[in-house]
Formats: C-alpha cells, structure tokens, sequence
C-alpha cells in the first residue's frame, strides 16, 4: 500500500548512475543547493515526471517514485520526518514488488538495514572498506550501475523461489534450544549407573536426549545461531506467517562463498577489520561491510574465488584513491536478514520432524523421567 510502506530514504538514479537522496537528487537536477528554507523536495516539485521515469527503487528496482518532504516540528524545528521516495503505481497504489522490503507496513522506517553507507559509517571495518570502495570505483572494479546490478540480481534470485510460511514460533524456540544442547556429549544409559552415590540424573538425562534426537542435531549442526538472529526470525514469522515468501536458502551458495572470501581478506589482506576473528565469520557472521564488499567483488567476478581474490589484490596494492568523495555511495548486503531467514526455514524441518511437543525444558524432563522409572524396574527385577 503506498501510505503503509517502508520509505527509502535513497534511491538509484538511471540517468546519474548512482544511490542519491532527495537533496543530492535536487542539486544534480537543478544545480541548486538545498537550504532549510527550501530543502531538495520543494526544489523538485516541478520535475515529477523525470523523477517517476528515472528513479528506481534499490531493492526491487520498480520505478514510479515521488518525492515526500521533510517535516519538521512547529515548537522546536527538529527534523520529524527525513524527505523520502515513495512508489506509487498508476492506480495510488504499492509500485513496490510484493516481495521488495519497502512492501511493507511500517511507516516510520526510512533507515535500510539492507544498506551500508560507506560516506557516514564511523566503525573501523567500514573505513577501511569505505577506503578500498574508493579504490574499486577510481580502479575501474566496478561502480555504483553495477552495485545496482548487483542488487538486482539478488532479489530477481530470491523472488525466484518462493514458499508459503507456515512455521510456528515454538519451533524457533525449539531449534535454539537444540543448539545450545551440548549435543558433542554422548553416553549410554544403563540402569547399573545409577547405583553411583552421587548419581547425576539431570546430566544423564542431557545424554540420553542427545541419542533421541540425533537426526534432529543433524539438521541445525553447522548452522550459525544467535539471540539476535532469533529475535529476527520471531519478528519474521509474525510479519509473514501463512504468506508467500522467498526461499533464501537459494543464496546458501553465494553467502558461504562471500563468508570465505572475507575470511581469507581479513587473514591476508592486511586490512583492519575490528576485533572480530576470521575464524569465526563462518559461525558469528562477517562483519557486514566487509560481506558487502566481498559480494560485489564476487559478483563482479562471476563468483570466481581466484578472480575475485585477483581484484582484491588489485584493490589493496593500488595507490590511495585521489577522491574520497567515491566511498559517499550506499552499499548493499545483499545477506541481509539472511541468517534470521535460514533459522526460519531450518527451525520448520526440525519442527516437522521432531516427536511431541516443541518444548525443550518439559522434554528434557520426560526424558530424565523415563530413565528414573527404568531405573526403578530394573531395581524390582534385582530384588
């Protein structure tokens, strides 16, 4: 619905060949220079048609969008509302496709968590990648059409493949749960072993769980999961349940090329990335602009890994870029979400293939119950 959705903030421009705002938009077009007593949107009010056939959304690359301006507040003159694209059909309604992540509902969101601006980031990884998007684009690698291409392509593959979501939120719950199970420990229950002084029946219990549930530890063993990544895939089912999604596992192939080849940047290409160890990207994720970087290099080497290391190295040798102004562009993660989405898809195969109820605490229970009572009959028959 075009009164309900997301709102970009930026948006790729066909005739400029980049990611703008609406008062960099307003300064290429006019020549003027947005002020606060008349910001990029009231300079474009006269260029409607140019801005609906030129403007493409960045993720699912519609046009039809419109400038909205900022709003400010009449008491104080703080900044209530950023100026904004929103895409409108010929009929009012969402110009969005279904699946683009502006089709939605939430109003006041204009930041993109999909997008890194390599202009405004301060954390250490994304100055420095910020440093080697300058080299790229000076070098001739690529530039912000193919970052667009990029984007494209992505979400034409993910928008391929798609599903009804019918997973249950305790089937999150349950997946987690399973992968904190120390499911490495293995042990044989045998009623003898009880007759210990000190016993441990709640370890017991743990062990035995393991050797039920073995073909369900097989299912998430490998898979990265965290608190954030759960929380994401509970907002996920609430927004989606019983609706038609992408299936993201299509980019299972892409996400672990671009996760190994971040991995062997940070270990060899001498770049400061932060406190997060390579060794453990595969399990607690990349740092995002570097995945970002990493995915356009592969991208634009047809997924190469030694052609993409090549550029790399192309990147990391080259001499400082002469404009910095060159890493103002947004860059994509085209993984965004992806590690919530695949704990959603995971948790609906654990889900349908686990016994009884989804709750790990009463079935670790049961479990610990059962071998009391087998402990108990095995005493009676000893007796």
């Amino acid at each position: 619905m075009c009164f309900g959705g997301k709102m970009p903030a930026t948006a790729f421009s066909v005739r400029f060949a980049r990611e703008l705002d609406v008062d960099q938009l307003a300064m290429l077009m006019t020549g003027q220079n947005p002020t606060s007593e008349r910001d990029g949107a009231e300079l474009l009010s006269a260029s409607g048609d140019a801005i609906r056939a030129d403007i493409q959304c960045s993720s699912c690359g519609k046009f039809g969008a419109r400038v909205v301006r900022s709003a400010r507040s009449r008491a104080s003159r703080a900044v209530l509302r950023q100026a904004h694209f929103r895409f409108v059909d010929p009929n009012g309604g969402n110009a969005h496709h279904p699946f683009c992540e502006f089709y939605g509902d939430d109003e006041d969101r204009s930041a993109q968590a999909s997008l890194i601006d390599f202009g405004s980031e301060k954390s250490t990884e994304t100055r420095a990648v910020r440093l080697l998007v300058c080299k790229g684009i000076e070098q001739g690698l690529f530039d912000q059409r193919r970052i667009r291409d990029m984007r494209q392509w992505f979400f034409d593959l993910k928008s391929g493949s798609r599903f009804t979501l019918t997973t249950s939120p305790e089937a999150i719950s349950w997946t987690r749960a399973l992968h904190r199970h120390p499911s490495y420990q293995r042990w044989t229950f045998h009623p003898v072993q009880a007759e210990m002084p000190a016993f441990n029946w709640k370890a017991a219990a743990r062990y035995q769980f393991t050797e039920d549930h073995e073909h369900l530890f097989l299912l998430v063993r490998g898979v990265p999961i965290d608190d954030g990544s759960c929380r994401q895939a509970g907002e996920l089912l609430r927004k989606h349940h019983q609706r038609e999604v992408f299936d993201p596992t299509v980019l299972q192939r892409y996400y672990d090329a671009a996760v190994s080849l971040a991995a062997f940047v940070a270990v060899n290409g001498g770049i400061d990335i932060g406190k997060v160890r390579p060794e453990s990207f595969r399990l607690k994720g990349a740092p995002v602009a570097l995945l970002a970087l990493c995915a356009l290099v592969l991208f634009v080497s047809n997924w190469d890994m030694n052609a993409a290391i090549t550029a790399f190295s192309r990147l990391l040798l080259a001499p400082a870029p002469s404009d910095l102004t060159l890493g103002n562009v947004i860059g994509l993660n085209p993984f965004h979400e992806y590690a919530a989405w695949r704990l959603v898809i995971v948790s609906g195969q654990v889900a349908a293939k686990s016994p009884g109820e989804l709750d790990y605490n009463r079935q670790l229970a049961a479990t610990e119950a059962a071998l009391r009572e087998q402990h108990r009959r095995w005493k009676e028959q000893q007796s």
